[in-house]
């Protein structure tokens, strides 16, 4: 069997999104409930068949336990190509980009591709290795943007990115010791953020590959923030250039 996607928001946003869903299983004794209703009538909507199941049985297979009653089984995660995503966007102006290099932690990789769809960024990319694959605590994380959000596994890192360039994409990596900082750097126009793992950063050939790299200004005695609150604000910084030169 597919993917489990699991929490009312994911499996509501699975549902409006289109992914090809077997079957969603509902908690015994959560008809009452508002958001159950809701999910009910979009399965209705799009023919998904809906099992009232024990509470026990949710618990048993959730990965993390956060299930809130609610669970949708995938027939499989469609990763999408860097081609499709090329082909969708080659006539844009603005476009954005997150590639992920070698994130390993689910919950990272859902959490960067929240704010990646919520910041209008029109794909992730990840490595097809040492990368966490889409999984139910990925969709949990994602809070639905997966239903909205292409993600692509490539082969390599290094060049998926000299690709990207070809397709007319500023390839700019964060890095903490970067002497360009986030505020000063060029972040306009059709951009890829790169971001590296949560141990090491970025590696050395993926590093080298950037047009530039850039560093988050940090005020306080922490070193570092994690690889999902340094996507958002890159992420952000990029929609506020966007947003002034309108």
């Amino acid at each position: 069997m597919g993917e489990r996607v699991e929490g009312r928001r994911a499996v509501l946003e699975a549902l409006r999104g289109g992914l090809d869903l077997v079957r969603v299983e509902v908690a015994r004794g959560a008809k009452g409930d508002s958001a159950i209703a809701e999910i009910r009538r979009a399965a209705s909507e799009r023919g998904v068949p809906v099992f009232e199941v024990s509470r026990e049985s949710l618990d048993a297979a959730s990965e993390r336990g956060r299930h809130q009653g609610v669970a949708a089984i995938l027939r499989g995660f469609r990763y999408a190509s860097l081609a499709d995503v090329f082909a969708a966007h080659a006539g844009d102006a603005e476009s954005t980009l997150v590639v992920l290099d070698h994130v390993t932690d689910p919950g990272n990789l859902g959490a960067v591709a929240r704010s990646a769809e919520a910041a209008g960024a029109h794909a992730v990319i990840v490595p097809e290795r040492r990368s966490a694959p889409v999984t139910a605590v990925v969709h949990k994380a994602a809070a639905g943007a997966l239903a909205h959000l292409p993600v692509v596994r490539v082969v390599n890192v290094a060049r998926a990115l000299e690709e990207i360039k070809r397709a007319g994409y500023w390839v700019v990596g964060a890095s903490g010791d970067a002497p360009t900082d986030l505020w000063s750097a060029p972040l306009e126009g059709r951009i890829a953020l790169v971001l590296g793992s949560e141990g090491s950063g970025l590696s050395r050939l993926v590093s080298e590959t950037c047009d530039v790299l850039v560093s988050i200004p940090m005020l306080g005695r922490v070193g570092s923030l994690n690889v999902a609150q340094a996507a958002t604000v890159l992420l952000y910084e990029h929609v506020r250039r966007r947003s002034a030169g309108r």
